[in-house]
């Protein structure tokens, strides 16, 4: 049935799926990138919001001149003092801190509960806790520049990913009296505060996100396929098959199957075309029938006239080629008598074209009473074993004189006595007639072959002839009544009555062989028959 092929039904769903899975994909991964987007940049303005509380606290610190702390507290702990600002009181002694100081307080408390983190950085730092690295070496040189007013930074580190903000710290006259003769001045750049926020709390959350997104994604688009699948089949797939099953039925020959479709769209009107149209064909079968009937009647009476005619024509033939007999065989002797007795040049001229139309007529009337008696099955057989190569040979002696005159020979070698049941007559006349017909059809100077075959069934004769050939569709004819071929002597001159290979046809098959030709035309032909080596004649004794 050929290469196989994908249903309608599958068709719409793989077309369906590659309509709705790309577009509902870049439509989830394009939410996904700007919620990863608007994640970072709600930390980013997390960041900037952290660096502002910070530089105020800075401020305020800054504008109070400083914040005491009790020197051995817990919050104090740890501490690098750079100015030897005390207070003592009852309660004990009391460190002056430095927003600097602060500012790293607060960022070591931040980072113990690993929330965030934040730093200073200078370029010319009190503290060398304050040293800058690379980023914020070019960082702080683009502040002082005025190229830059914050910069941000992924940074990888041991402990996870960070996001690095920096804003510029400016110098007020509260930052210079603790930085005079580093070569600040107000309103200057004096530093830069970075903040690191954590990224893996964010990336978890988006990872998170990112499951969930998928997840409904993958859902809306089997809920989106399966919904429109539901929705193409009902509308159009069962509909398409139901046509289908009642296509199949009408070519079945049920022109009374219909379709059932109630869709109210162009598919219901589909259907109902469908019916009008098995409505039309059962209308034009019932009258395609009848006028088969009226015509068989026909055909039948015609038939039995015909066959009534045949009748008539096979007994006129039959009855005229046997009332023609007596009266031939008649003048056959006279003429014979006149052959004897006429001596005259100019008279026996005129006595031989008598007699070789007469040989003619005396032939034509003995194929027509041989064709009828046989198609008639009235003719009379006589089986013996007989030996069949002889016949053979016999034949070829009879005819030899009529292929000296065309200067053919014929070829025959087969030593070795074949027995068949037969009727002898009969077989000689299927020789006779088949090495005849390869004489008049071969050329002048060429040549006759017969040849025998032989298994435990059956013996095969071939008459091969290298003569002019037979059209492929005179192949199929040549044994049917009144069938003439030209000759090898003229153009389209076509010679005999037509009845000889019916003849031997009806001989043949009378003893339960068969009959065949077998030719290229322009190269010669082969005629074989088959003789069954059984006694099957003995049934029409």
């Amino acid at each position: 049935m050929g290469k196989y092929r994908l249903s309608l039904e599958w068709k719409f769903l793989l077309s369906i799926t590659l309509i709705v899975f790309p577009i509902l994909g870049i439509i989830f991964a394009w939410e996904g990138v700007q919620r990863e987007r608007h994640a970072m940049d709600q930390l980013k303005n997390q960041a900037r919001v952290l660096a502002r509380q910070i530089i105020l606290t800075r401020q305020w610190i800054s504008d109070c001149g400083g914040v005491y702390v009790l020197k051995h507290s817990k919050g104090a702990k740890g501490t690098t003092y750079f100015f030897d600002d005390r207070l003592e009181t009852s309660k004990g002694c009391y460190q002056r801190f430095t927003p600097s100081m602060v500012t790293k307080k607060l960022s070591q408390y931040s980072s113990r509960e690993k929330l965030y983190r934040f730093r200073l950085a200078s370029l010319n730092p009190l503290n060398p806790e304050n040293v800058p690295d690379e980023f914020e070496r070019e960082t702080l040189r683009r502040f002082q520049n005025g190229s830059l007013a914050e910069a941000f930074k992924i940074e990888r580190r041991k402990n996870g990913k960070y996001l690095m903000y920096m804003v510029p710290l400016t110098m007020d006259r509260t930052c210079l009296k603790c930085h005079h003769g580093q070569g600040f001045k107000e309103g200057g750049i004096g530093g830069g505060l970075s903040v690191y926020l954590p990224l893996d709390v964010t990336k978890s959350s988006l990872a998170k996100d990112y499951i969930e997104l998928a997840a409904a994604g993958a859902g809306l688009i089997v809920l989106t396929i399966s919904t429109l699948f539901v929705m193409l089949r009902r509308m159009v797939i069962s509909p398409m098959r139901e046509l289908e099953l009642m296509a199949s039925e009408i070519s079945k020959g049920n022109l009374d199957a219909r379709v059932n479709i109630a869709t109210g769209d162009e598919v219901e009107k589909l259907g109902e075309a469908f019916n009008e149209m098995a409505g039309k064909l059962s209308e034009g079968r019932n009258l395609l029938e009848k006028k088969i009937e009226q015509a068989t009647r026909e055909l039948s009476e015609a038939n039995k006239e015909l066959q009534t005619l045949d009748q008539l024509k096979s007994d006129f033939l039959a009855n005229m080629s046997h009332e023609l007999r007596s009266p031939l065989t008649v003048i056959r002797g006279g003429v014979d008598y006149l052959n004897r007795t006429i001596h005259g040049q100019e008279n026996r001229r005129y006595l031989a074209i008598i007699d070789k139309n007469l040989t003619r007529l005396i032939h034509l009337v003995s194929d027509l009473f041989d064709f009828t008696r046989i198609e008639a099955n009235k003719a009379d057989w006589s089986f013996d074993k007989e030996n069949l190569s002889w016949l053979i040979t016999e034949v070829i002696e009879i005819i030899s004189p009529l292929a000296n005159d065309k200067d053919i020979s014929i070829f025959y070698k087969y030593e070795k006595d074949i027995f068949v049941d037969m009727d002898l007559e009969r077989i000689e006349q299927v020789l006779v007639n088949l090495v005849e017909n390869a004489i008049k059809f071969s050329d002048r100077g060429s040549r006759i072959e017969v040849s025998i075959n032989e298994n435990s069934d059956e013996v095969e004769v071939a008459v091969k002839d290298h003569g002019i050939g037979i059209s492929e569709e005179n192949l199929e004819v040549i044994f049917e009544k009144f069938h003439t071929l030209p000759s090898s002597g003229g153009k389209d001159k076509r010679e005999g009555t037509g009845l000889g290979l019916a003849i031997c046809k009806g001989i043949i098959e009378a003893h339960g062989g068969r009959i065949w030709a077998e030719s290229v035309k322009g190269q010669g032909s082969v005629f074989y028959f088959t003789l069954p080596k059984n006694n099957i004649g003995e049934s029409r004794k």
